[in-house]
């Protein structure tokens, strides 16, 4: 008969065993997805074309608005090519954006497969996830550059899931100062808070919730208008000369181009996901109806909806695990973990993510 500790010691090296090949599989997505924006651009673009001036012109205050005040990744990378200047390293501006790229696309695969896990979704469910997300990733460069912006905009998203599902809500401060840095579009993270702790079972739990709710918000207000005090005003960018409102709206409905990028980015995910909809869980139903519509109105009445890129944000978090729970993956079975340490540590107790 086996011993406790070698069952514990099986368990563990399944586990490790396991985390490896994740880990492995997102190094190999991951240079998939930056592999295809990087062939659709050239190296040209990127060391010294429009990819490069737009990061200049960020660096230098005048990048316009809305991209002057999303700073996070173009100072991360100021540090990126001046290292591989310093090394002498050939190309340093292409070879920084493309090493960048990459390795925020592998953390967005680990994250999104951490944060399907903790929705209950069992292991091979999750890996499917993964790969439905790099192929919406690698299909949605369509007049696009590199997009770190709107990448670690995935990214972050993806994490306030993990610490929403998890019960780590003090976490959702510090990751909303990060993600409004980054991309002004990360306001709708603590309200996503406030929506899963409202339907969170066995009870109720908005109440609890709506203190960090409200400091989450304050830190996004207070870096959005910081920003736009700290950068002055800036010409504002108009995609091919439209405006705002129902001009950009009618320009995305009336081409096209946009539903066939959509349906390259998407697939059926959304339609699986919709037709499944009484599978959902809770938690999830809650993050789909604060994010997904408005998100999708805003977009379509203020960007470019064939640059799907823009989209990713609600496939990874609400529309790939939900059609995931459509088609009926069910959590897997597993080996009993071994007895956790006892810790003097009160713990946020975690949501329930079921029905």
């Amino acid at each position: 008969m086996s011993s406790p500790h070698d069952v514990i010691y099986r368990i563990e090296g399944r586990t490790l065993a396991h985390g490896l090949l994740v880990c492995a599989l997102a190094l190999a997505l991951g240079y998939f997805t930056t592999g295809a924006y990087v062939a659709a651009l050239g190296i040209d673009y990127l060391e010294s074309g429009n990819q490069y001036l737009r990061h200049l012109a960020i660096i230098k205050g005048h990048g316009g608005d809305p991209w002057q005040y999303r700073m996070l990744a173009p100072y991360l990378l100021k540090s990126v090519i001046a290292l591989n200047e310093w090394l002498a390293v050939s190309q340093p501006h292409a070879r920084a954006f493309i090493y960048f790229r990459h390795w925020q696309d592998v953390c967005v695969l680990v994250t999104a497969y951490v944060y399907y896990r903790h929705l209950d979704l069992s292991a091979p469910a999750a890996l499917l996830g993964m790969g439905l997300l790099a192929w919406g990733m690698a299909h949605s460069n369509f007049d696009s550059d590199l997009q770190f912006s709107t990448f670690f905009d995935v990214l972050f998203y993806l994490l306030a899931g993990l610490c929403i599902v998890r019960g780590w809500w003090r976490w959702l401060v510090p990751l909303t100062v990060l993600a409004a840095l980054n991309r002004e579009s990360s306001g709708f993270m603590p309200l996503l808070l406030l929506a899963a702790a409202h339907v969170a079972t066995p009870a109720s739990r908005w109440r609890e919730a709506l203190p960090t709710v409200a400091l989450a918000l304050a830190c996004y207000v207070g870096v959005f208008l910081g920003l736009r005090l700290l950068y002055g005003a800036q010409d504002l960018m108009l995609p091919y000369g439209h405006k705002p409102g129902l001009d950009i709206l009618a320009y995305n409905l009336l081409r096209s181009v946009t539903f066939e990028q959509m349906l390259a980015t998407l697939g059926v995910t959304p339609l699986v996901a919709a037709l499944g909809y009484r599978q959902w869980p809770a938690t999830l139903r809650a993050f789909f109806w604060t994010l997904v519509p408005l998100w999708l109105v805003i977009h379509a009445g203020m960007a470019v909806l064939a640059e799907t890129r823009l989209l990713l944000v609600p496939q990874a978090l609400v529309l790939i695990p939900a059609a995931l729970f459509a088609c009926g993956f069910k959590p897997a079975a597993e080996p009993a973990p071994a007895p956790a340490r006892r810790s003097a540590r009160k713990r946020q107790p975690r949501l329930e993510v079921g029905e």
